[in-house]
């Protein structure tokens, strides 16, 4: 059930289905869960000052079951590359917070993990 939201402030138009797509397909891939789980929700176009300027940046929070501290500096180098070569945001403008959720804290299909 890994999801990863994005706020940025790059613009909404550059956030296309096919990058989505991508970004789906690489969190399944870096997490190591089937994609058929994986939720992607990026809002662009946010009013997001990081280090006292305007310039491209993202805060991100991905959660997922079982997901260990040995995991998060692989997932945080793929996730804030595709972010550079998508996107032009440089890796120092990115925070990501990582959250590990145990399956019964999470809600799904009215059941839980």
């Amino acid at each position: 059930m890994p999801y990863l939201t994005v706020q940025t402030n790059v613009a909404d138009s550059q956030i296309t289905n096919d990058f989505l797509k991508q970004l789906s397909a690489k969190v399944a891939e870096v997490v190591g869960k089937p994609e058929q789980y994986v939720v992607i929700h990026v809002s662009g176009g946010q009013k997001l000052f990081f280090a006292g300027t305007n310039d491209p940046a993202a805060i991100m929070e991905l959660a997922s079951i079982g997901l260990s501290s040995g995991q998060t500096a692989n997932i945080s180098n793929a996730i804030m590359s595709f972010f550079e070569e998508k996107l032009s945001i440089k890796t120092s403008r990115i925070y990501i917070k990582f959250t590990n959720v145990a399956g019964n804290m999470m809600g799904w299909n009215k059941g839980t993990f």
